[in-house]
């Protein structure tokens, strides 16, 4: 895999933290149907890639996983592919 544009991996670290952050939000401070709304839009607008761009996407998540401190973060990078619907016929 070509290494990626520092804007690639600079959005992808973004879209992950976003995503981390409304999965585990407090419903308090984030209503829980809103997050769930925004955490499926992420999962759309990730899904509508061509396949060799998910797989692009795929492998800059994996990286961010990789270089996380082992946690609730790690695991939820580590898991994003599948989580989002990432790994179809076409990407696995």
């Amino acid at each position: 895999m070509t290494e990626p544009d520092p804007l690639v991996r600079a959005l992808v670290g973004l879209v992950a933290e976003l995503a981390f952050r409304l999965d585990g939000s407090d419903e308090e401070l984030v209503d829980e149907r809103w997050a769930v709304k925004a955490l499926e839009w992420i999962a759309y607008v990730c899904g509508q890639l061509p396949p060799e761009q998910r797989l692009r996407l795929v492998g800059v998540m994996a990286e961010l996983a990789a270089e996380a401190r082992p946690g609730p973060e790690r695991e939820f990078l580590e898991s994003f592919a599948e989580n989002f619907g990432l790994l179809d016929g076409d990407t696995a």
